[in-house]
């Protein structure tokens, strides 16, 4: 009896422990790791360490990225920690549960821009970003699916700083935008180098969906190892690879409209009829339209067209679709497969643009030691546009409100009406022919790495890389059939536009071969970190083209060359190679990870310059400290980094036409002999046999902070860059009776300089998490030295002055009475005969009294900012989160100037507000129907201030939350989105987008016009 109380008393005793226990713990707290894109993380590592104990346990996520921790006491604070190859580290710390809670985790981790760790990707390698010692700006591949573009290089604006973009066009497929890197420091091409997976690639087409990180390297430091291309910044563009684990398949689509971001507002036929009658009369002219007609107007008989709502669809479909395909073995092969398409329609049926894009990266572990990897790109496009081109969006300016797009049926059955300037705009976007082109572009890359057994930290590369690109292009030019309306008779006349059928045919290839051999080495040695970097590239490239036409077919049946006459045929082809050969070292140290110190080169050879200028030699060194290591700041509770950097180099420049140091000869006007026609040759110019490399010499200081464990942190830079023996011919400076082509010669002096910074903000709190940065980069260039005659005065000396600065007149205002017209300087050289009230008045800058060229200055700012600016925040709660990114510019203009009514043309909107005696508080000059050539004058009246502030991105999404339906049907995740881009502008421009082009009737054409784009769409993980 005794053993059984004994037994009982036990049995008891340990019941009530556990149920002591059972009252402190909760059995099960659920969780699921996702990607910021939604795709679950299966095999995440998940430290969850008891503050109290200091006991650390690790779990791991399982399918789908789910996970479960048991056993957690109530009310006892613990670390969670979240781990994931190549995802950033994610945390929550002091977390503890409370009774009665429903303990469910959702986490997020970010892709760590192909790193482990914050490790970022720099000049042939990566680093750790504690450890970067130049300046770089990265940005997430994941940053860049956010309401996407079709072109990759216009989404950059604003997210990253350094970089300065203006999308001067929205035409499908023709949308790339003028791309900087800290401004302009040179007179030739100041594009930035370019590099996908370690080659030299275009990056406007790329797929965002196969994009790992992008990073700019900006400073001597971390651009000088790429010496002959690097003078303007590098872009490093790094694709996604393949994940260890499970396969995991994605879809993600969207759908969306597109609209002109703005359209100019054209007069309508009343203010059209009321307006030119004005100009009319102002230039004693008689009045074009009766007063009848007004009535008529009034009326509806006769119509008021929109010839931009005829012409132009109101809104055209966009859509992208892409399928990804990722997984394999740690110790195997990883494998990555991306294929998407793009449809795009522009304004117009004929204006489209379509693209596939296919990447397949693999990655083998053959060895413990060898490993190598394979990758293949290949893309194709289709481009299309009228044969007209842009000159479409020019007619549509120029034609007339008071003429029908369309004749009546019983005069032909959806006949063409003429725009009153003997045209249609109509037929040119419809019925003129096409302009079609299709590339296709081949990129391979294969790599092989091997870890030196014997030496640790010493490793070999050897990459191969084959590129082709394959073009053709073909405009077929066809008549069409419209018809002029004579009002006064009620008579109809038809016309056939002129020139003929003609047809033009043109294939282009190139071939790009890389060859890049590595030896790279890193160890520790104590608190001393050495790693090194020796590299031997080799890069040879050729490019041919051919040209094909014939004009005057028969019939616009066959648009073959077959088909049209001998007669006026016409053919050419041409070719060019180059090749350049480099040797880069870079050597890396740092001490206690305190004390950083780099230093490398770049030995580069360019055929461009004779054998003696050939080779340039690129050194470049830069510094860090790291103050937060230091044993006075590591513990501090506000701040928790700062980091000191400074770093000084040159870059080289290659970028010039090639064989300038050899005499050559071309084809040219030629003479009858014997009947026969004999061609000539034409002497190309005076050789230089002392050309050689343009270099940039370069300083950067900069400073890293983090506050409040990572709540706040930036950077700040100031950089100064100083171009020299820029090439340019001395045709200013010797007089054109020299009567020889000059050549280039390495004299021009560039200085740009500047500064840029970022601040950032994030946070989490419980469910919801923040974050934002803003950035800002000013950059502003100076002509230190270029060819002017030697007596220039210095208010036309381009020297001093920025780069792309505009020059004219001054204006002060508009006339106001015919007393200030008379007392003025003389204007038109006829004493002021031809100046009226409200005419342009000039500033008489020598005091001559006569407004001529010697009045002509520096004016304004130039046409690309030296200030952009970004704003970029994301705020989410639970399975929603809303992204936006807006960006801006200042301190630029854009010339934009009309001639309203010239040859009785229409008028923008604008010109309403012109002066009269009853306005003279006008923005715009009396009006005249023509060119008035006081008013015409290059002067600051036409310069515009193009600052402006856009709402780049948008989007708001939503990731469903684990549900037993989606696992049985095998869905993992599922996310929908909504967005847009380029939804908003603000700036002082009404009628032009912002980034628009200059406008003048005297150099170019209007422009087709910016997108904007409203999307909707969804990505599924299986």
């Amino acid at each position: 009896m005794s053993r059984i109380f004994i037994r009982l008393g036990a049995f008891m005793l340990l019941y009530g422990l556990i149920f002591q226990s059972m009252a402190q713990q909760k059995p099960i707290i659920n969780g699921k790791v996702l990607s910021t894109t939604g795709e679950p993380l299966a095999g995440t590592s998940i430290s969850i360490d008891n503050k109290r104990t200091g006991e650390r346990k690790v779990i791991t996520a399982g399918e789908n990225g789910l996970f479960q921790i048991s056993n957690m006491i109530i009310n006892e604070k613990y670390d969670l920690y979240f781990d994931y190859i190549g995802y950033r580290r994610d945390s929550i710390l002091n977390y503890s549960i409370l009774n009665n809670e429903n303990n469910t985790l959702l986490i997020r981790l970010s892709s760590a821009l192909n790193i482990l760790e914050d490790v970022v990707v720099v000049g042939y390698g990566t680093q750790k970003k504690s450890d970067v010692s130049g300046a770089i700006s990265s940005l997430d591949g994941a940053a860049l699916t956010k309401a996407p573009v079709p072109n990759l290089a216009n989404s950059l604006a604003g997210k990253m700083t350094g970089v300065i973009t203006a999308q001067r066009s929205g035409k499908p497929g023709f949308d790339d935008p003028t791309f900087l890197i800290r401004g302009q420091s040179t007179f030739g091409d100041n594009g930035a180098l370019v590099l996908v997976d370690g080659v030299e690639r275009s990056m406007s087409r790329i797929d965002p969906n196969e994009i790992a990180s992008v990073t700019v390297l900006k400073d001597a430091a971390s651009a000088a190892v790429y010496g002959a291309r690097g003078a303007n910044g590098v872009v490093l563009i790094t694709t996604k690879r393949g994940q260890a684990g499970k396969t995991s398949l994605s879809y993600t689509g969207s759908f969306g409209i597109q609209q002109p971001t703005r359209v100019p507002k054209m007069m309508n036929a009343l203010n059209y009829a009321t307006y030119l009658n004005m100009a009319k009369e102002n230039q004693g002219e008689l009045k074009r339209f009766t007063d009848q007609d007004i009535e008529d107007i009034k009326s509806g008989k006769i119509p008021s067209t929109n010839w931009w709502d005829e012409t132009l669809n109101q809104v055209a479909p966009i859509q992208q679709h892409n399928l990804m395909l990722n997984g394999g073995n740690q110790n195997g092969t990883k494998y990555f497969i991306s294929m998407g398409v793009l449809d795009q329609d522009g304004l117009y049926d004929l204006s489209k643009f379509k693209r596939y894009n296919l990447r397949l990266n693999l990655d083998n572990q053959v060895t413990k030691d060898l490993a190598i990897s394979l990758d293949i790109g290949a893309r194709h496009e289709n481009l299309s546009q009228s044969a007209t081109g842009d000159g479409l969006f020019s007619t549509l300016l120029n034609s007339k409100p008071t003429e029908s797009a369309y004749v009546p049926d019983a005069i032909a059955l959806r006949g063409l009406g003429s725009n009153g300037q003997n045209v249609s705009p109509i037929g040119q976007a419809s019925q003129s022919g096409y302009s079609k082109t299709n590339n296709n572009v081949f990129q391979g890359t294969l790599q092989a790495k091997y870890d030196v057994p014997f030496v640790k930290g010493l490793s070999a590369k050897v990459r191969f890389s084959y590129d082709r690109f394959f073009s053709d292009a073909k405009t077929f030019n066809t008549p069409y059939t419209y018809y002029n309306y004579d009002r006064v008779n009620d008579l109809y006349s038809e016309f056939v536009t002129g020139g003929g059928t003609s047809l033009y045919e043109g294939t282009a290839n190139d071939g790009l071969t890389t060859i890049q051999s590595f030896l790279n080495y890193e160890n520790k040695f104590g608190d001393h970190n050495i790693s090194g970097l020796f590299l031997v590239e080799q890069t040879e490239y050729y490019y041919k083209n051919l040209q094909a036409s014939r004009v005057q077919f028969e019939s616009t049946a066959i648009d073959q060359l077959f088909a049209g006459p001998e007669l006026n045929q016409r053919n050419n082809g041409s070719a060019t190679e180059t090749a350049k050969q480099g040797y880069v070292g870079r050597v890396n140290y740092d001490y206690k990870s305190k004390y950083y110190i780099q230093g490398n080169f770049r030995y580069d050879g360019s055929f461009n310059f004779p054998a003696d200028k050939r080779w340039g030699f690129f050194p470049a060194v830069s510094v860090a400290w790291n103050a937060h290591n230091e044993n006075f700041l590591k513990e501090n509770p506000i701040i928790s980094n700062l980091k000191f950097r400074a770093s000084y180099g040159q870059f080289g420049n290659d970028r010039v036409p090639a064989f300038q140091y050899i005499s050559g000869f071309r084809y040219g006007s030629g003479s009858v002999f014997g009947g026969n026609y004999q061609s000539g040759l034409v002497d190309i110019g005076i050789p230089n046999p002392d050309i050689t490399w343009e270099t940039a010499t370069n300083t950067d200081l900069g400073v890293e902070f983090g506050l409040f464990n990572g709540l706040i942190s930036g950077e700040l830079d100031y950089f100064h860059k100083k171009t020299k023996d820029i090439l340019l011919p001395r045709n200013a400076s010797v007089p054109e009776t020299f009567g020889a082509t000059l050549p280039y010669e390495n004299i021009g002096i560039v200085e740009n300089k500047g500064f840029e910074g970022v601040l950032r903000f994030k946070k989490k709190i419980q469910d919801w998490h923040f974050q934002a940065d803003v950035n800002m980069t000013y950059a502003k260039s100076k002509v230190i030295f270029m060819d002017e005659p030697a007596d220039v005065e210095d208010r036309i000396k381009r020297t001093g002055k920025p780069l792309n600065q505009f020059f004219g007149l001054k204006a002060i205002g508009l006339f106001q009475t015919q007393g200030e017209v008379d007392k003025s300087p003389d204007q038109d050289g006829l004493s002021n005969q031809s100046i009226r009230t409200g005419d342009i008045k000039y500033l008489d800058l020598n005091g001559d009294g006569v407004i001529n060229g010697n009045d002509m200055h520096d004016i304004g700012y130039s046409d690309i900012p030296n200030m952009i600016f970004g704003f970029n925040f994301n705020v989410g709660y639970k399975g929603f989160d809303l992204t936006a990114n807006f960006q801006g510019a200042k301190n630029f203009q854009q010339y934009i100037r009309f001639d309203p009514f010239n040859l009785d043309a229409n008028a923008l909107d604008m010109f309403r507000d012109s002066w009269t005696e009853n306005n003279r508080n006008a923005s715009l000059p009396r009006l005249y129907s023509g060119i008035k050539q006081n008013n015409a004058q290059r002067s600051s009246f036409w310069l515009y201030d193009a600052s402006y502030l856009k709402l780049r991105n948008l989007e708001f999404a939503y990731t469903f939350s684990m549900n037993p339906t989606f696992k049985t049907i095998g869905i993992q995740s599922l996310r929908v989105f909504v967005g847009g881009n380029n939804l908003f502008q603000w700036s002082k421009l009404n009628d032009f987008d912002a980034e628009a082009p200059n406008i003048d009737p005297d150099r170019n054409s209007y422009y087709y016009p910016q997108l904007k784009s409203y999307t909707f769409g969804l990505n599924l993980t299986f």
